[in-house]
């Protein structure tokens, strides 16, 4: 198996799954991956709109971005207890 980097995959994933949340009325999209991949889909550094997790996680790694053009709520994210307490 060839390496999957580099194919477009990502970015029409990445892209299908904004589509989907626009499509279903979500307001924002908050997501902790890779600072050089993300902002080119628009996402911006969560702490700059007063967003952050309760656990330490790189400042740079966790980016927000507002589907609607509206602000992105402020706050502190917490994850479904069945993901453990993050």
């Amino acid at each position: 198996m060839g390496d999957p980097r580099r194919t477009g995959a990502g970015t029409a994933v990445t892209r299908a799954v904004l589509e989907e949340a626009r499509r279903r009325g979500e307001r924002s999209v908050i997501v902790l991956g890779h600072p050089e991949c993300y902002p080119r889909f628009g996402f911006e550094r969560a702490s700059a709109h007063g967003v952050r997790m309760r656990t330490a996680v790189p400042d740079e790694a966790l980016m927000v971005l507002s589907l609607d053009g509206g602000a992105v709520p402020s706050g502190v994210i917490r994850y479904a207890a069945a993901f453990g307490d993050i």
